[in-house]
């Protein structure tokens, strides 16, 4: 296999607006076929973006014998179903996060695709940001001491009732749509899980979602703490605190393609900007799906990480309700 063929299942504004372009100048993928339940819309951006086949169904683009892999941006409560479909055409898949809806899905789905000897990913796109990997460095190799605390903040106001975001029984929420990656980052920069964690949630009166959401994760000798938000001015920060030094993040997710990411570190000796040279994160993470399958490479996060991930997540809905402190099991 020279390059991956690659399916997408569904033309969701996320796949148009930030992953179809860079990952059209990917050597190792070819989006081969996209599509939707209105054939228009599918063909339409087909045409657009010179992608070869239409399909005016999800299962149509499954039943391509010519696709190796499908990525699938739908809604989060979608993300199941389609994934074991798509395992069991014999497709590998690169899901967008948050992969399931609860912690027990996610363990299932992993088994599911495990069973059917297909590579499955959850899309966290910022892992493989140069500047991720530059700050995780940082911290292994003892440049800042050991970590006492981090920090996340990540908002954006949405008001549109009419939002997928929006739409409780979708999964919407600021929860499962940001705070996943405040979930993960900790989790990822400290390689461990917390032991408990405990929170604080307010609910949209008429969407019902959650708007602003609120944790503390307790990993033993250091915690992490984020503040997420959909009613609120678009924002984002990570912040991570040390015995001998700091590091900021300055736009930890939505980084820029187009200019140099910019991350701030602190010690005895000074402060110094370190410019990371700009990189497409999604084209990045494309070509690592890519190349797990094509070089029968190992992933680069285990796929227990979707399941680990999603634990802390129904720990922190938990602690919203019994406002307490919740383990992470």
């Amino acid at each position: 296999m020279e390059k991956l063929r690659l399916g997408v299942l569904s033309v969701s504004n996320h796949f148009i607006k930030r992953v179809v372009l860079p990952v059209k100048e990917l050597d190792n993928v070819e989006i081969t076929a996209i599509a939707s339940r209105h054939l228009s819309k599918a063909t339409d951006a087909a045409r657009r973006f010179g992608i070869k086949q239409a399909y005016g169904s999800y299962q149509a683009l499954l039943n391509d014998k010519s696709i190796d892999a499908v990525y699938i941006p739908l809604p989060n409560h979608m993300h199941t179903e389609w994934t074991k479909k798509a395992a069991d055409a014999g497709k590998h898949i690169l899901c967008e996060k948050p992969m399931c809806m609860d912690a027990d899905e996610a363990r299932e789905l992993v088994e599911y695709c495990q069973k059917r000897n297909v590579v499955l990913m959850e899309a966290f796109m910022y892992k493989h940001h140069p500047q991720w990997i530059k700050v995780r460095d940082i911290i292994r190799t003892n440049n800042i001491g050991s970590v006492q605390y981090i920090n996340t903040s990540f908002s954006y106001n949405n008001p549109s009732a009419s939002n997928i975001r929006n739409i409780k029984e979708y999964g919407g929420g600021g929860l499962r749509d940001i705070g996943c990656y405040a979930i993960s980052v900790p989790r990822f920069l400290l390689d461990r899980e917390p032991n408990r964690v405990i929170s604080l949630l307010n609910e949209h009166p008429d969407f019902g979602t959650d708007v602003l959401t609120s944790a503390i994760l307790d990993f033993g000798n250091a915690r992490a703490t984020f503040n997420v938000s959909t009613c609120a001015s678009s924002f984002q920060v990570v912040d991570i605190v040390a015995s001998a030094g700091r590091i900021c993040v300055h736009l930890p997710f939505n980084t820029y393609a187009d200019v140099p990411a910019k991350i701030t570190v602190e010690t005895a000796l000074g402060l110094r900007v370190i410019e990371i040279p700009p990189v497409d994160q999604y084209g990045l993470m494309v070509n690592d799906f890519a190349n797990l399958i094509i070089n029968n490479e190992p992933p680069s996060a285990d796929e227990d990480d979707a399941i680990c991930n999603q634990k802390v997540l129904d720990a922190v809905l938990r602690s919203s309700q019994s406002q307490s402190w919740e383990t992470v099991s």
